[in-house]
């Protein structure tokens, strides 16, 4: 989670009456407040120039110049990010092309209200450089902006004022009683119960926004055991626990439903509960989706991401909170990296990024939408379980923006792309909550499609790759095979010296540590040359003639006995352990290993 909070940097006067203000002093006559809870008017500006910047989430930084606390100026770095925290539609391409008239026009007035108070004079091409620069973290910008103000310089002074200790987080002094409250309704840690569900009821139009039971149908009843409460489809859905005490207000709040006792007969397990409870309590209504999501109880254990080798993963299985969860999904991922960065390469880019997009997007989108769900391309509200196809891409200069993947946008970013305007670009895809939110993996999946023209060479020796990633669920909307349409084309036309195809919960693409590497416990500050190393032992290693030469040959791997299957993909060697990803077993990927050390990153030394 990145940053959340206010910054205040105005002349030396009293510290502004905020409870939870601290500051660390800038150059001499300024002082720099850091106001995490701060609102609108906890805090004065002063009567003179001042600057003030709200932090989101390291997303976004609000930055304005103030006088006598009007508004003199105003700059934002993440603005596409903050228009749609404040659901306001914008044109992330428009604002992208009018960057530099914008950055131009603001350093303008940023000179005009520097000079007014009295500070060196600003070097206008370099403050509009640093407007115009994305960073990874948003208070970034904001030093920036400072440091090029001459407000704060490398060797100025720090001082730290503690949080004010005498307050609790929500401003009351420490020790001051609180109110009592009423002990809340709903089922005890003991007995089993049941209740009706009353599907036109707000709760449970609740219920199926927050856990994605959209296509599961309009199951009759609740059930209440041990603590848990679960939705009474065959098999149960888990929604959630309570405790003995004030944690029962979400059973209360959340369910709003009456409960009844479930025979004694009936109540000796969640299985037994259930099936009573479907027959005796609430009404079935809509029936499940013919490609409704899977319980974890309903799908293979495989691909777990390395739990298997956890001492602890056998208690997690037997859970059976966690078996009536709603699985992640199994996604399927390639990896290609290159020889070279791709930057005089765009034109070949652009192709297999179009071809890409066929292949997957295309028939994706418009599978979901004939099975009567939204496909969401616009701005406004997104709608609950709409399908979001979105456009992530950053500049030359450094800025990340993103937009509705429509045809038109994509058209638009291709022609920047083309014109060597652009770094990187991903098309992503997901299903929004009932709510209408993108959080992270959801039991959906995902679909992505990226190329990284110039990667962070900290981690790699060699700067570019292409990926692609698809989740079972959107994988089931594709008519056909796709992996080796997409390796064989990029092996042919961009300079590929190796990659990977797989299959898990969760996937490692692009920059930073591996799937395997991160649970081999590989550090993270290793440089890998993709000549001569490979990402982990993946279901297809994708071999060139360093990593043969490594090995000892094709003859050499071959005799190992490992790889059942081997092709020839242009200049490279593929190499695959069994017929499908299910195939490769831990125990097989442990065999690789040893098959692979030569061109595995080092395990660490224990």
């Amino acid at each position: 989670m990145g940053r959340w909070a206010t910054y205040m940097i105005g002349r030396e006067h009293e510290d502004p009456p905020a409870a939870y203000a601290r500051h660390s002093k800038t150059v001499p006559g300024w002082v720099w407040w850091e106001l995490p809870l701060a609102r609108g008017g906890d805090w004065d500006p002063g009567p003179g120039h001042a600057v003030v910047a709200h932090i989101f989430d390291s997303d976004v930084a609000d930055i304005s110049g103030l006088v006598a606390g009007e508004r003199a100026w105003r700059w934002v770095y993440g603005e596409a990010t903050l228009a749609a925290f404040e659901e306001r539609p914008v044109d992330a391409l428009e604002l992208e092309d009018s960057l530099p008239g914008r950055a131009e026009e603001t350093t303008h007035l940023i000179q005009a209200w520097a000079m007014e108070a009295g500070l060196p004079e600003v070097d206008a091409p370099a403050l509009a450089a640093i407007l115009q620069c994305g960073y990874t973290f948003a208070e970034e910008g904001v030093r920036e902006v400072l440091e090029a103000l001459g407000i704060v310089a490398d060797d100025s002074a720090v001082e730290h004022q503690d949080l004010d200790p005498t307050v609790d987080a929500d401003g009351r002094p420490f020790g001051e009683p609180r109110p009592t409250e009423p002990s809340p309704g709903g089922p005890t840690m003991a007995g089993v119960l049941a209740a009706a569900i009353d599907h036109s009821s707000d709760a449970w139009r609740g219920l199926v926004a927050e856990f994605w039971l959209d296509t599961f149908g309009e199951p009759p009843a609740l059930v209440a055991l041990d603590g848990t409460v679960f939705v009474a489809f065959d098999p149960p859905i888990m929604l959630s626990s309570y405790g003995r005490d004030t944690e029962r207000t979400w059973v209360s709040e959340h369910l709003g439903v009456d409960w009844v006792e479930v025979p004694s007969q009936y109540a000796g397990g969640l299985l037994e509960a259930v099936a009573w409870a479907r027959a005796n309590v609430g009404v079935q209504g809509r029936p499940a989706d013919e490609h409704r999501l899977r319980l974890n109880v309903e799908v293979s254990p495989d691909y777990l991401d390395g739990l298997a080798a956890r001492d602890d993963f056998a208690d997690h299985t037997r859970s059976q909170g966690w078996q009536h969860s709603i699985a992640d999904p199994l996604h399927v991922g390639i990896e290609l990296a290159m020889g070279a960065d791709l930057l005089a390469r765009v034109d070949e880019v652009a192709d297999w990024l179009d071809h890409a997009r066929d292949l997957l997007l295309t028939p994706v989108t418009a599978a979901y939408a004939e099975r009567g769900g939204t496909v969401h391309l616009g701005d406004g509200a997104v709608p609950g379980y709409a399908l979001v196809p979105t456009l992530v891409y950053k500049s030359a200069r450094g800025r990340h923006a993103n937009a509705a993947a429509d045809d038109k946008a994509w058209r638009r970013v291709q022609r920047r792309l083309r014109a060597g305007e652009l770094t990187s670009i991903k098309v992503t895809c997901g299903v929004a909550n009932g709510f209408g939110q993108m959080r992270g993996i959801d039991p959906w999946g995902d679909l992505l499609i990226g190329a990284q023209l110039a990667a962070d060479q900290r981690l790699y020796s060699l700067p570019a790759h292409l990926t692609v990633k698809i989740s079972d669920p959107l994988r089931s909307f594709v008519p056909g095979p796709f992996v080796g349409e997409l390796v064989g084309r990029a092996v042919e036309t961009l300079p590929v010296v190796g990659g990977w195809v797989d299959a898990a919960r969760r996937l490692y693409l692009g920059d930073g540590q591996s799937r395997y590497e991160s649970l081999a416990g590989t550090s993270s500050l290793v440089r890998r040359d993709p000549r001569t190393s490979v990402r982990g032992p993946a279901w297809r290693i994708l071999l060139g003639p360093e990593h043969l030469r490594l090995l000892g040959g094709r003859g050499a791997l071959e005799a190992s006995g490992v790889f059942t299957e081997f092709s020839e993909v242009g200049q490279l060697l593929m190499v695959q352990c069994g017929d499908q990803p299910v195939d490769c077993t831990w125990e097989r990927r442990d065999a690789m290993v040893g098959v692979l050390a030569s061109v595995l990153p080092p395990k660490p030394d224990r």
